[in-house]
């Protein structure tokens, strides 16, 4: 029988399509798996479903943000490239605003049977 860290991986590895040995409890869903906006919001509703977490706390556009370009994309890009040689080391979730969702969190929320809101 598998443990509930092993078994939150596999779950997120099949949902992904990434190799669970690439998937580690400092993993986040959105920087290094790439999952947003809608997809974000189908994997923890499967999550949920599956070990039994409710997610009455989860708020999707908190942590996955939205899928699509805003009709502003082309500029932010320009202003991204622009100032890259200016700018600190970010991460993904930073750079977009959004709360990271690592593995290790999926697992606690699922010891604790409830998605619980981190402060920002």
């Amino acid at each position: 029988m598998q443990n509930l860290e092993e078994s939150v991986i596999d779950f997120v590895a099949a949902f992904t399509g990434f190799k669970a040995e690439r998937i580690h409890l400092h993993t986040t869903l959105y920087g290094d798996l790439g999952v947003a906006g809608d997809d974000g919001l189908e994997l923890i509703q499967a999550y949920g479903k599956k070990f039994q977490v409710d997610l009455t706390e989860f708020q999707s556009t908190r942590h996955f943000g939205s899928e699509g370009l805003s009709i502003l994309a082309p500029l932010c890009l320009l202003w991204m490239v622009l100032s890259h040689p200016f700018r600190q080391k970010r991460t993904s979730e930073e750079e977009s605003n959004l709360q990271a969702v690592r593995i290790r969190d999926l697992i606690t929320f699922a010891r604790a049977g409830r998605w619980m809101v981190k402060a920002d």
